[in-house]
């Protein structure tokens, strides 16, 4: 039976900002509305007792934690929804502020909702795990994979800032953010016509156990696609496939092979597999195909969706389903995410709303 052995609030350290405020921009509004947190869970061996964990392990982590926070500190701080009629949403720290489990509060004229919490658990000699969960709208996977690692990194080494590297320090400037179609305000305009209440996007514990399956695929494995890709070709395939990555085989690969999981086990209750029509989407960073280019270590979202042509599902679930997932996927992530007007203008976010509306 799991025990709570601690609980506690995570801050900068003395000394740096007293405040910081980010407006949130076109990329950060789309995730407004949706109750998205992401979840990581990190794994390590380490056979040690509980109070070796206590006494060795958790202060070390609480501190370099609270290093990297100075770094990072929106990452402590709160989604600020104005009530205010003519107010915009922003990313708001103040001293005081810290990553924390508690409930949401609200200040003058402002509601307020954490954006992250932490949690470290321990498997008596076998090992610790530590979970993040924080909500979309403070940043993509870019953001908070630098995040951990920079906290890794502060951790590994005592805390000494010298073994961050540039690409760990992010970057704030939002004006970098171009939105020449006035996209964010106008995401910003529909939300408010909901009333959104800033505990709507709260992160609560999951209410029920959640049963995860791991699925690997080795660097040989994505080969031995690519050469699949490849033989394609030379023997004369009837698709055309010019944009053959690991991404690509790998996304083709799960894609084709979670739709004839759902055949085989009866999920899809299919009469005409010839009208039925299937499609992919995925997500791609924006940040260096933007004219000028974003700095990679820019902090927020900057993520687009792609969505395929649609398909049918007798053909995806045919003898040359992975080779037409693999054109259709690599299409799509080759033509538009080197539209920078299909991102500007809100295009991708249209389709992906329609993708979603069936």
């Amino acid at each position: 039976m799991a025990s709570v052995i601690e609980q506690c609030q995570v801050a900068p350290p003395p000394g740096g900002a007293a405040e910081v405020r980010l407006p949130l921009t076109y990329f950060d509004l789309v995730w407004l509305g949706f109750q998205y947190r992401i979840r990581r869970i990190l794994f390590y061996k380490l056979p040690i007792s509980k109070p070796h964990f206590v006494q060795n392990i958790i202060p070390p982590l609480k501190n370099s934690l609270s290093l990297t926070l100075k770094h990072d500190t929106p990452l402590a701080g709160n989604i600020a929804r104005p009530l205010d009629t003519n107010g915009y949403p922003e990313l708001r720290y103040v001293t005081g502020d810290s990553v924390s489990l508690g409930e949401p509060k609200d200040a003058p004229r402002v509601q307020l909702a954490p954006v992250l919490a932490i949690q470290v658990t321990l498997f008596p000699n076998l090992g610790v795990s530590i979970g993040f969960t924080n909500h979309h709208v403070v940043g993509d996977g870019a953001t908070i994979v630098g995040f951990i690692r920079a906290w890794a990194l502060l951790h590994k080494f005592g805390g000494d800032e010298q073994f961050l590297s540039n690409e760990l320090i992010p970057f704030y400037d939002r004006s970098v953010v171009k939105d020449p179609y006035g996209q964010g305000m106008f995401i910003w305009e529909e939300m408010k016509k909901k009333n959104l209440d800033m505990r709507d996007i709260m992160t609560p514990p999951p209410e029920h156990k959640v049963r995860g399956t791991l699925i690997t695929i080795r660097r040989d494995d994505i080969e031995k696609l690519k050469n699949l890709i490849l033989k394609s070709r030379r023997q004369g395939s009837s698709t055309t496939l010019t944009h053959v990555t690991s991404f690509t085989v790998t996304c083709a690969y799960v894609w084709s092979c979670l739709i004839k999981s759902k055949d085989a086990i009866g999920e899809e209750m299919i009469i005409d597999d010839s009208v039925i029509m299937e499609s992919f989407g995925c997500a791609g960073d924006f940040r260096a195909r933007f004219n000028p280019p974003l700095p990679q270590s820019y902090f927020g979202n900057c993520i687009v969706g792609c969505v395929t042509r649609s398909i049918r599902h007798v053909d995806l679930v045919g003898k040359e389903g992975f080779e037409i997932a693999v054109e259709l996927i690599g299409e799509v992530i080759k033509k538009k995410m080197k539209d920078e007007e299909w991102v500007l203008n809100g295009d991708w976010l249209k389709e992906l709303n329609n993708v979603l509306k069936v």
